[in-house]
């Protein structure tokens, strides 16, 4: 009889996962919850092999406070959030503290193993399974209006691409305007990196979840209620009574934290919340998904010509209602760079929530003391980029074996 596992959470690492496990012969179920309520349908669909960093790293408590009160910032903190993380072990303690450690270069490396790996293993999935993607091959541009940020990342990003082993060409505006001619006069230089993958989210995870369907895993679009613990084995809780599976992998996103703590386990995942913004279709084109450097903003656009607009970092419960007026502001800040988008009609607003560690390294690895419970989540705003090599290392992290990046990974850290 085939080992069941049981995947909690149907974002891009859970069906990656899911669908490496089915490969090698596991039977597979995915709780899924609501594939058009996570972070996966929402995201900006950038398969970037420049995104070295998780989460936004930010050098010191006291710039971090200054950011957040900005109103023109693209990082906020809810203040409930902000009591409830700011004491000796909480959230925003350690993400501190991890700035000042200065690991950040020593993580860039650990997140660049995963990012070389995971384009190649999402072309594979794409085609071989024939996803409904959308997919642009045509690469990313990431552009400035400030020329002092524009020289600066410029020069960094040379050093940073040279010794990580991705490839990024600089351009000045007037090239920048050659092959995306809708971008501004403003825009003085930008960054092309040939080889990013644009997906249009909303489409590929509902195409994705009838892909692992046709091909015998069960994807079911329910919520689990809880995960328990009896003799160090994990076992699922969900409306219709107890599930006993040989394996349990919680990749519930922002919810992880929540889903782990019902079975004992504290892991420190938060929510890292995201504002997307669909406009009505247009006429004018970009020809790939172009990143507003100054405001990081990200500006994807649907193959019915609808742009899709995304930004923002607000630590928040999941569960908080949107700050609407976030929605006009990230358009005024991408304006400047394409200005098309100034009279585009909103079709839909959305927030997501992103599930964010504090030291920005996703948590893979197997629950300590459980002899089938394994988590895969924190992979806050790198889900999409990240998944698909994610979705390997689960599968050979599962059959036993240890590869050396998930000593880095592991949920032990923060033990």
């Amino acid at each position: 009889m085939a080992v069941e596992v049981i995947v909690i959470g149907g974002g891009y690492v859970g069906l990656h996962s899911a669908y490496r496990l089915h490969e090698i012969g596991y039977r597979v179920k995915v709780y899924a919850g609501d594939l058009g309520r996570a972070a996966s349908w929402g995201n900006a669909g950038i398969i970037h092999q420049g995104s070295i960093t998780a989460v936004p790293e930010v050098m010191g408590l006291l710039k971090l406070i200054r950011l957040t009160l900005r109103r023109d910032s693209y990082i906020s903190i809810r203040p409930s959030f902000a009591l409830r993380e700011i004491g000796p072990r909480g959230w925003l303690t350690r993400y501190v503290s991890e700035v000042r450690a200065g690991r950040i270069a020593a993580k860039a490396r650990v997140l660049q193993r995963l990012l070389l790996e995971s384009r190649g293993l999402w072309l594979e999935v794409i085609k071989r399974e024939g996803l409904d993607a959308e997919l642009n091959e045509s690469g990313s541009i990431e552009v400035f209006v400030g020329r002092e940020d524009f020289e600066h990342e410029s020069e960094f990003r040379r050093k940073e691409s040279a010794e990580l082993g991705y490839r990024v060409e600089v351009l000045d505006g007037d090239r920048c305007r050659e092959i995306e001619p809708l971008l501004s006069r403003q825009v003085v230089g930008g960054l092309f990196y040939p080889d990013d993958l644009w997906i249009n989210p909303q489409k590929t995870i509902y195409s994705f979840a009838d892909a692992l369907r046709r091909k015998g895993v069960e994807v079911v679009e329910r919520f689990v209620e809880s995960v328990k613990l009896e003799d160090g084995r994990a076992q699922v809780l969900t409306k219709d009574g107890k599930e006993s599976p040989d394996v349990v992998l919680v990749s519930a996103g922002a919810w992880t934290r929540h889903v782990l703590r019902s079975a004992g386990v504290r892991v420190p995942v938060v929510a890292g919340r995201g504002y997307l913004a669909v406009t009505e279709p247009s006429q004018y084109r970009i020809s790939r998904p172009v990143i507003c450097a100054d405001q990081r903003t990200i500006v994807g656009q649907t193959k019915a010509g609808e742009f899709r607009i995304s930004s923002y970092f607000e630590l928040s419960s999941p569960e908080a209602p949107p700050d609407n007026s976030k929605f006009e502001r990230m358009r005024r800040w991408s304006v400047p760079v394409l200005p098309v988008l100034s009279d585009l009609k909103f079709k839909i607003t959305w927030v997501g929530s992103r599930p964010c560690t504090p030291d920005g390294l996703p948590v893979v690895g197997k629950i300590r003391g459980t002899e089938n419970l394994y988590v895969a989540a924190g992979h806050c705003r790198l889900g999409a980029t990240l998944s698909a090599a994610t979705g390997k290392l689960v599968a050979e992290m599962v059959e036993g074996r240890e590869p050396e990046i998930l000593r880095e990974l592991s949920p032990d850290r923060f033990s």
